[in-house]
């Protein structure tokens, strides 16, 4: 790992992330009418994921999974309210011990949050005014609320400003010092509340946004795991129902969506600030910038407006790398999920350890080679999915039952084939696929600690055996059902 880091001085690494940000919030993603200009540029200087897929649908076991680079069911984090294991290593620590000064701007979401970070400005968000640095700031010049809509408050004091700013001054700080940084600008927007100010309330009062995608009766055939965590009764579902045929609920909806892509697109333009920083600082070439988003939002889409589920719309995410001379530019690749960040910055970094479960997509980008990465796989409380180029599954433990979407021939995701008598043979290599993998995940840094080995012939050999895993082990087999599926069924 990290064999193309500079001989003299390690890269810079800046991670810019948002929060429940679709995949079609993007020009470059494929959305004619998306208004994002810096982030087009930004893939046109580097490579765009175009199949790029967090590890967890849901803000809290996705950034436990970016912070340890492991899979939810290893730490512990399986959905929002639950901590997560705190023995597994982390990757600051790495990074600090490779010289970097750590600054971490913005929405954590993984307490407990590392010793190894130097610096920390993890103002809460917006939803109510807090003793932090954005709220006393929003103080200082007279405002009573952190956001709303209508905003009241400028875009030039609104969070993401704030917490561009505090980023660019932090990076100047460590740039003084002489010291490599690794930079996590995490943005709090478009996650709800959807309030974009100013302007961008307005962005998309006159251009297009994607319509709804639902069909009558759709809600009441959602997974009960779905049901059970988004508290959808019978009653529930039935007014959604109601909610999504009725010409004035849809009106609404529009208009949330056109709030939602403005939000969106001020993101874009705040991006594009801190981007601009770095170029007139000289310090562009000798800083690996990541972008994407820790899930996605269904906006009503299939029924309902969250995410905890693996629909394009909130399992999808984007993700473009960069860097100038060291990464292609203008290229795009497949297959990519956030354990897989977490692997890239510990390269990039000049770091490792084998006990994490993602790729490095720093080396090959570097040596113009394809993703490593054949699939997507996620796993959400007592369920998990995979994704092919052709197929994805859900699987749910509690139900022992699934669903089966044709990814070609059904993008948008409304025929479920998991119990169609044409499709039992690629569901049942898709079930076994997955299964396979996730009975495959191990702690490997707790078992390592804990195999001592012993006397008997057994004994003796467990603890060589257990040196030789890697945390990739799993997803690579997994890697090779996958590509062995889509060359089966792929027709």
């Amino acid at each position: 790992m990290g064999e193309h880091v500079t001989k003299h001085r390690r890269p810079n690494i800046l991670l810019i992330t948002t929060d429940q940000q679709r995949c079609d919030t993007l020009f470059c993603m494929g959305n004619e009418y998306a208004i994002s200009p810096n982030l087009d540029k930004l893939a046109a200087q580097g490579v765009l994921f175009e199949q790029a897929h967090t590890t967890a649908p849901v803000c809290s076991p996705a950034r436990c999974s970016l912070l340890t680079g492991v899979h939810p069911p290893i730490h512990g984090c399986i959905e929002n309210g639950i901590k997560r294991l705190a023995h597994l290593p982390v990757f600051p620590d790495f990074l600090k011990a490779q010289g970097y000064k750590n600054i971490f701007i913005g929405k954590t979401h993984f307490d407990p949050e590392p010793d190894s970070v130097d610096v920390r400005d993890t103002s809460a968000g917006k939803r109510k005014m807090r003793n932090d640095g954005y709220g006393n700031q929003l103080r200082r010049h007279g405002y009573e609320q952190a956001g709303g809509h209508p905003n009241p408050i400028p875009e030039e004091l609104f969070l993401e400003a704030y917490l561009v700013d505090t980023t660019i001054t932090e990076i100047g700080k460590a740039a003084e010092e002489g010291r490599p940084f690794f930079a996590h600008c995490s943005m709090t927007s478009p996650h709800p509340p959807v309030d974009p100010p100013g302007r961008w309330a307005h962005l998309f009062d006159n251009i297009p946004v994607p319509p709804l995608n639902y069909e009558p009766g759709e809600i009441f055939l959602q997974p009960q795991q779905l049901k059970t965590l988004l508290n959808l009764d019978d009653e529930a579902c039935r007014q959604l129902d109601a909610q999504w045929t009725n010409p004035e609920r849809l009106l609404e909806n529009e208009a949330h969506r056109r709030l939602y892509y403005g939000l969106a697109a001020y993101c874009d333009a705040q991006i594009g600030r801190l981007i601009d920083y770095l170029d007139q600082t000289g310090l562009r070439n000798d800083t690996l910038i990541i972008f994407s988003s820790d899930h996605g939002d269904q906006l009503g889409d299939h029924g309902f407006s969250d995410k905890h589920n693996y629909y394009d719309a909130s399992w999808r995410v984007p993700l473009i790398l960069s860097m100038p001379g060291t990464l292609p530019s203008g290229e795009r690749r497949d297959f990519a999920i956030w354990n897989d960040i977490t692997a890239t910055i510990m390269a990039a970094a000049g770091a490792s350890c084998d006990t994490i479960q993602g790729y490095d997509l720093f080396t090959p980008l570097a040596a113009g080679r394809p993703s490593p990465r054949a699939c997507a796989v996620s796993a959400l409380y007592k369920s998990a999915a995979l994704a092919t180029r052709r197929w994805k599954l859900e699987y749910y433990f509690a139900e022992g039952t699934g669903r089966l979407f044709d990814r070609v021939n059904d993008p948008l995701e409304r025929h479920n084939l998991f119990d169609h008598p044409d499709y039992t043979e690629v569901r049942s290599e898709m079930v076994a696929a997955l299964l396979t993998w996730r009975c495959d995940l191990t702690d490997l840094h707790s078992l390592r600690n804990r195999t001592k080995g012993g006397d008997g012939h057994v004994a003796s050999i467990i603890p060589r055996d257990v040196q030789a895993m890697h945390g990739l082990d799993a997803e690579r087999r997994l890697d090779e059902w996958a590509q062995k599926i889509d060359r089966q069924f792929g027709k």
